[in-house]
C-alpha cells in the first residue's frame, strides 16, 4: 500500500565534507563496537608504516593517555603543511577534513602505501570529539586543532622553529566521539597484538606502545585513591616475517628447524613469504597486503595455496611419497602448516575501506609464479624438509579420508532416524535465524529427568508415579507437591506440566542407604543438605541429600494435642516438626483463598485428616469445627449401616492379621504373661500343661527343630548381652572358689591335649592360614561395619527425639546392645569431631550409597514447580525440575552438552566427528562443518555458550571456542557467537534486588544500596543453582542480560592463544596464566 509522501529534488540530500563518516560510520571503519574504535589507531599507525615504507621512518610511538585519548608520533618526513592550491587551505587540514584527499595516490610520494593520508585519517578526525595534530618540519613545529572533524579557527600555528639536529615527524592525538562509540576505551594487549605484528612485517621498524594510566590498587597504609603505573612494550625484529613465524610457533612442535623463506618483485609487486611445518593439527596462514591485515585473505592468498599444493604434490609424485594416494589436497598440505604471506603493492585494490580482502587480480599469478619457483628449488635443495612437509600431508590425507566416511555415516545415521535435529536440543518455534538464539549449556542448565516408575510425594497423602501424574493431568486432576523454599523450609506447592521430556534416554541407578533406588538421566539434579544441587552422575557415596521426613503425630509425644495427622519436619531447624495441614493454610493465606479472620480451626473438607492439599483445607471458627464434626459423626458412626460395617471389620482377614500383631506387641504380650502366671500356681494345670507339651514336642519333629532353632538364637542373644556374660562369669569364679578339684581336674585335661604334638602343629598352622593380612582388614571391616549399622540409627533415634545427642550414652547402657559404641568411640572411629557425626546421623536413610550407569534406556518424566522449581520424591528427597522452563520458546532454543566435549586443538576431523557432543552442536547450528560450513545455512544468528562462572565452565567455554574457530570460523567471524555473564550474586534489601558479577561489586552494593545490612545475599554457583525465573532475569531475558560477543580482530594473536591454551606445550600454557593472572574477570574458584 503505497504512502502519500514526497519524492523529489528538495527530497535528495547531499552530505558535505566529513559529515558522510558521521552518518555512516560503520561504512568506514566496520563497526561502532570495540573493533570499530581501535581501527581509528590502526588507520593512523598505517600511516606511519607508509613514511617507513618509503624510507623515511623507523621510529613509531602509540601512547595511551589517561584522559582516553590515543597519540601516534612518527619520525618522519611530517604531513605537508604548506597552502594547497586547489583549497587555499594548509595542505594537513585539507588531509584532515576532506575525503581522499592525500599524497599517495600518484606513486611519487609513496611507491608502497597501505593507509591513505585523507581517507584513513580523516575519517579519524571525522569520528573524534578532538584531534591535535603536531608536525615538525620545514624547520618549524606546527600545531593544528579540529573539533568533531571541523578545523578550529585560528588553530593552525607556527608554534617555533626546531632545534639543530631536531627530528621532522607528526604526532596525532584524537579523542574519539563517545555519542558514536558505543565504548571509548582502548584495550592495551589488542594494541599490543597489532603493533607486535607490524613490527615483524617491517623489519627495521621500532614500535613503542605506551599506556600513562594502567589503574594499580595502593598499598594498604596509602591513599585510599589508586596509584598508576606506566605499561610499555618496544617492538623491533630485524628478522621480519620469519621471527614472525618462530613467533607463532613457540608453543607448536616443529618438523623442521630451519623458517623457509623467499621473496621476489615483479612489477614494483614485492612478495615475501615465510613458513614451517609443525606437528599440530590445525594450520596458521596470515596474508597481509601493504601491511594490512586481510582477514578475508585476497589474491595473494589464493595465489599462495594454489601453488603450494602443486609444488608439494610434484614433489611427492616424483620421490614416490604418495603411497595409495593419487594426490593431496590443500588442506592435507596446509595441516599444521604456519606461514606468513606479506605483499608491498603500489596500487592495492581493498574490498572496502577496512581492507580485509585483496583483490588485485595480477597478484594471484605473481605470487603462484614466485611460490612455484623459489619452494620448489628449497625443497628440491632441502629433501629433510621436503620429506617431513610431504609426509605429514599424506598422513592429513589418510585422516580426511576417514573424516569424510566419518562424516557421510553421520549423515546417513541422520537420514534414518525420525529427526536431523538431535534429541536432546529444546528448539525453539521461530524458524528465523535472526531473530533466533541457541543457547549452549553444561549439563543440568538444559535439566534432566526420571523414569515413568518413579513416585512423586504429593500433599494429598498419596505418591503416585510419573505416568499416572501425567494421566490424572490430562485428565484435569491437580496435585501438589513438598517443595523448599529459597529460606530453607518446606512448604506446598501446585505442580505444573507433567509430562514426557526425553525418549529413549541414558539413565543412572541411584541408590540410597534406606533402600531405595532412583533412576533417571545423568543430568539431573539432587538437592545436597546445604540447599545446592548436584547432578545425579557427580554424586558421591554418603553425600547427604535434603531429605523429607514425614510421621503421623501422636499424642504420648511432647507438645503434641492431635493424633493422626502428618507432620513434616523442618530442615532449617533441628528438631522442628510441623502440621502439613499448617503448610496448605499458609499456601491458602499467602495466596488469599481465606483470610486469617475467617477462623482459627483449619478444617479438612473431606474429613480425611491426611489429605493435606490446600484446596482440601479451610479455616472455621472452633464453634463451627465442633458442630460440623458433631454432625459428621452422627451421620457416619451411631448408625445401623455403621455396626453392620464394624462386624464385617471383625471377621475380615485383614482385622484378624492386625489382632495377631497387637497381640505380639510388648503390652499385650505384659499382659498376657500375668495371666499366665496366675494359671501357673495351679499344680493340677501345671502337671496338665506339661505332660500335653511334652506329648506334642516328641510327636513333631518340625516343631523340635524350630524350637531348637529358637532355642540358638536366644541363647545368642542372651550371650551378646554383656550384663549376662559378667554374671556368668561370676557364677563360673564362684564355682571354681568352692571346688578347688574341679580347676585341678580342668588343668590336666588341658595338659593331656596340649601333648599332643600332632595337634598342636595342626592348631598353629590354622592359625597361620587364617590370621593373614587380608583376614585381618576384613575382620575389622566387618567390625566396623557391624558397629557403624548398629550405632547410627540408635544415635538418629535419640536425636530425633531429644534434638541432641546429648542423653545417647544413657540411652544406649539402657538398650544392653554391645554393638552400640560409645559417642566418643563412635567419633574416634568414623569421624573428625561431633558436628561430623551430627552430619551423619542427620543424613542418614538420605545419604548416597552408589550411582551407577544402566545399560537399557527409557522415556523419562518432568514437571514444573513454579516459584522453587524442586519437589520432592516418594523416596524421600528433594530434586529440581528442568531449567529449559527459564526460556522464551518463542525464539530460545537450549542444547545441553554433557560434560566437556572434545579438545578439537589436539584432534583431527575424523575424531572429532566421533564425539556425540560435538556432532550434537554441528547437527543444531545446520551449516555443516570444516570446509563444507556455510555461515548462511545457520539456524540461529546468536549462539550463546551459557556457562558456569566457575574454573569448569571456563575451561567448557574455551573447548567450546576452539572448536568454533577451528572449524565453524566464519561463524565467528560473522559476529554470531557470544559469552553469557550470569552474576555470580544476587543481594536483595528491602523488596529490591540487585545483581553483582564479582566480589567487589557485591560489597560496593551491600555497602552503597544496602546499608551494610542486606536482607539476603545469594551466591550462584552454577547456573544449574537458579531456578528458571532466575535465570530468565539474570542470563537469558534480552532486556537484562549482559552477553559478550567472541570476535576475532586479530587472526594471528587468536591462532597463538589457542595454540597456548588448547595445545600440547605446558609451559608457555602456565606462562600465561601467570602473566594475565590479574586481568581475570568473573572467574570463580
Amino acid at each position: 500500500m503505497s504512502r502519500d509522501t514526497e519524492y523529489g529534488a528538495g527530497q535528495i540530500q547531499v552530505l558535505e565534507g566529513l559529515e558522510a563518516v558521521r552518518k555512516r560510520p560503520a561504512m568506514y571503519v566496520g563497526s561502532t563496537d570495540s573493533r570499530g574504535l581501535h581501527h581509528l589507531v590502526y588507520e593512523v599507525v598505517d600511516n606511519a608504516i607508509d613514511e617507513a615504507l618509503a624510507g623515511h621512518c623507523d621510529r613509531i610511538e602509540v601512547t595511551l593517555h589517561d584522559d582516553g585519548s590515543v597519540s601516534v608520533s612518527d619520525n618522519g618526513r611530517g604531513i605537508p603543511v604548506d597552502t594547497h592550491e586547489q583549497y587555499d587551505l594548509p595542505a594537513v587540514e585539507v588531509i584532515m577534513t576532506v575525503l581522499h584527499a592525500g599524497g599517495k595516490f600518484d606513486n611519487k610520494s609513496y611507491q608502497v602505501s597501505g593507509g591513505l593520508h585523507g581517507v584513513g585519517v580523516s575519517v579519524v578526525n571525522a569520528l573524534s570529539e578532538r584531534l591535535d595534530v603536531e608536525i615538525k618540519r620545514d624547520g618549524a613545529l606546527w600545531h593544528d586543532s579540529f573539533d568533531h572533524g571541523e578545523p578550529q579557527p585560528e588553530a593552525f600555528e607556527r608554534v617555533r622553529d626546531l632545534e639543530d639536529g631536531e627530528e621532522t615527524g607528526t604526532t596525532v592525538r584524537f579523542w574519539p566521539d563517545g555519542d558514536i562509540f558505543e565504548t571509548v576505551e582502548f584495550e592495551f594487549s589488542t594494541l599490543e597484538n597489532r603493533l607486535r605484528e607490524l613490527a615483524f612485517l617491517n623489519s627495521g621498524v621500532e614500535i613503542q606502545l605506551v599506556e600513562e594510566g594502567a589503574a594499580v590498587p595502593a598499598a594498604a597504609d596509602e591513599d585510599a585513591d589508586s596509584e598508576t603505573e606506566r605499561r610499555e612494550r618496544t617492538f623491533y625484529y630485524e628478522g621480519g616475517i620469519r621471527e614472525f613465524v618462530r613467533y607463532l610457533d613457540e608453543t607448536k612442535t616443529v618438523l623442521h628447524d630451519d623458517v623457509i623463506y623467499y621473496s621476489d618483485s615483479v612489477d614494483d609487486i614485492e612478495i615475501e613469504v615465510a613458513m614451517q611445518a609443525t606437528e599440530e593439527l590445525q594450520g596458521s596462514i596470515h596474508a597481509f597486503a601493504n601491511n594490512i591485515n586481510t582477514r578475508e585473505g585476497g589474491t595473494h592468498l589464493t595465489g599462495f595455496k594454489t601453488a603450494l599444493t602443486r609444488v608439494v604434490n610434484d614433489y611427492a609424485r616424483e620421490q614416490g611419497l604418495l603411497d595409495d594416494l593419487d594426490s593431496l589436497k590443500g588442506e592435507d598440505v596446509r595441516e599444521g602448516l604456519t606461514a606468513v604471506i606479506s605483499i608491498k603493492h603500489p596500487d592495492p585494490q581493498f574490498e572496502g575501506q577496512t581492507k580485509t580482502k585483496l583483490g588485485n587480480s595480477e597478484v594471484r599469478g605473481i605470487t603462484e609464479s614466485i611460490t612455484h619457483e623459489k619452494l620448489g628449488t628449497y625443497l628440491e635443495e632441502h629433501p629433510d624438509t621436503a620429506q617431513a612437509i610431504v609426509m605429514k600431508a599424506v598422513e592429513a590425507a589418510k585422516a580426511r579420508k576417514a573424516a569424510k566416511q566419518a562424516e557421510e555415516l553421520t549423515r546417513r545415521k541422520s537420514a534414518l532416524e525420525s529427526t536431523s535435529l538431535p534429541g536432546k536440543l529444546a528448539d525453539c518455534q521461530s524458524r528465523d535465524p535472526s531473530e533466533s538464539e541457541l543457547f549452549v549449556v553444561e549439563g543440568d542448565s538444559a535439566g534432566g529427568c526420571f523414569t515413568g516408575d518413579t513416585e512423586v510425594a504429593l500433599a494429598s497423602g498419596r505418591s503416585i508415579t510419573f505416568e499416572q501424574l501425567v494421566e490424572e493431568y490430562e485428565n484435569g486432576e491437580r496435585h501438589y507437591c513438598y517443595t523448599v523454599q529459597d529460606n530453607g523450609r518446606i512448604e506446598l506447592e501446585r505442580i505444573e506440566n507433567p509430562r514426557v521430556t526425553r525418549e529413549d534416554a541414558e539413565l543412572v541407578r541411584v541408590v540410597l542407604d534406606n533402600g531405595e533406588t532412583i533412576r533417571c538421566t545423568p543430568d539431573h539434579q539432587f538437592m545436597l543438605r546445604d540447599g545446592s544441587y548436584r547432578e545425579a552422575q557427580d554424586l558421591d557415596e554418603g553425600q547427604s541429600l535434603m531429605p523429607l521426613y514425614r510421621k503421623v503425630s501422636d499424642t504420648d509425644e511432647k507438645n503434641i494435642t492431635i493424633d493422626g495427622y502428618e507432620m513434616v519436619k523442618q530442615p532449617f531447624a533441628r528438631d522442628f516438626w510441623e502440621f502439613t495441614h499448617l503448610l496448605a493454610d499458609r499456601y491458602n493465606l499467602e495466596r488469599g483463598v481465606y483470610e486469617e479472620r475467617t477462623g482459627e480451626h483449619k478444617h479438612h473438607v473431606d474429613f480425611d485428616k491426611r489429605n493435606n492439599r490446600p484446596d482440601n483445607v479451610r479455616r472455621l471458627s472452633k464453634e463451627d469445627h465442633l458442630e460440623l464434626h458433631r454432625k459428621h459423626a452422627e451421620k457416619t458412626l451411631h448408625t445401623d449401616e455403621s455396626r453392620a460395617r464394624l462386624r464385617e471389620i471383625w471377621n475380615s482377614e485383614e482385622f484378624r492379621k492386625k489382632m495377631s500383631q497387637r497381640m505380639q506387641e510388648d503390652e499385650t504380650v505384659e499382659v498376657l504373661r500375668e495371666q499366665a502366671k496366675q494359671q501357673w500356681e495351679d499344680a493340677e494345670y501345671r502337671e496338665f500343661m506339661r505332660n500335653a507339651w511334652q506329648e506334642f514336642y516328641e510327636s513333631n519333629p518340625g516343631y523340635r527343630e524350630r524350637v531348637r532353632q529358637r532355642l540358638t538364637r536366644e541363647a545368642r542373644e542372651y550371650w551378646a548381652n554383656e550384663a549376662n556374660r559378667e554374671e556368668q562369669s561370676k557364677r563360673v569364679a564362684q564355682y571354681y572358689e568352692e571346688n578347688p578339684e574341679a580347676v585341678e581336674r580342668r588343668r590336666k585335661e588341658a595338659e593331656e591335649q596340649w601333648d599332643d604334638e600332632e595337634l598342636r602343629e595342626w592348631r598353629s598352622e590354622k592359625t597361620e592360614e587364617q590370621w593373614t593380612e587380608e583376614f585381618r582388614s576384613r575382620r575389622m571391616e566387618a567390625y566396623n561395619q557391624t558397629y557403624y549399622e548398629n550405632t547410627i540409627p540408635v544415635m538418629k533415634e535419640v536425636l530425633e527425639s531429644e534434638g541432641s545427642l546429648e542423653g545417647y550414652d544413657e540411652h544406649r547402657r539402657e538398650k544392653g546392645n554391645p554393638n552400640v559404641l560409645t559417642k566418643e568411640t563412635t567419633i574416634e572411629k568414623f569421624f573428625e569431631g561431633e558436628d561430623e557425626l551430627v552430619e551423619a546421623v542427620e543424613a542418614h536413610n538420605h545419604s548416597v550409597v552408589s550411582v551407577e550407569p544402566i545399560e537399557e534406556t527409557e522415556d523419562v518424566y518432568d514437571l514444573e514447580v513454579p516459584g522453587t522449581h524442586n519437589f520432592a520424591l516418594a523416596s524421600g528427597v528433594f530434586v529440581h525440575n528442568s531449567a529449559k522452563q527459564g526460556r522464551d520458546r518463542r525464539f530460545q532454543a537450549i542444547l545441553p552438552l554433557k560434560g566437556k566435549i572434545l579438545n578439537v586443538e589436539k584432534h583431527r576431523l575424523d575424531r572429532v566427528l566421533e564425539n556425540d557432543e560435538v556432532r550434537a552442536l554441528i547437527t543444531a547450528i545446520g551449516a555443516g562443518v570444516g570446509e563444507e560450513f556455510d555461515v548462511d545455512d545457520v539456524r540461529y544468528e546468536r549462539i550463546i555458550l551459557m556457562t558456569d562462572a566457575d574454573v569448569d565452565g571456563a575451561h567448557i567455554r574455551t573447548l567450546l571456542l576452539t572448536l568454533f574457530y577451528r572449524h565453524m570460523r566464519p561463524l565467528v567471524e560473522a559476529g554470531y557467537v557470544y559469552a553469557a555473564k550470569p552474576p555470580l550474586y544476587r543481594v536483595r534489601y528491602r523488596g529490591e534486588t540487585y545483581d553483582a558479577m564479582t566480589e567487589a561489586e557485591r560489597d560496593r552494593i551491600i555497602e552503597e544500596e544496602c546499608n551494610s545490612n542486606p536482607t539476603q545475599v545469594q551466591r550462584f554457583k552454577g547456573l544449574g543453582e537458579m531456578n528458571p525465573d532466575q535465570l530468565w532475569d539474570t542470563t537469558m531475558n534480552p532486556e537484562n542480560r549482559v552477553l559478550k560477543q567472541i570476535t576475532v580482530e586479530d587472526a594471528a594473536a587468536a591462532d597463538k592463544m589457542f595454540s597456548v591454551l588448547m595445545g600440547d606445550a605446558v609451559e608457555p600454557r602456565k606462562q600465561f596464566i601467570k602473566d594475565r593472572a590479574t586481568e581475570a574477570e568473573w572467574v570463580d574458584i
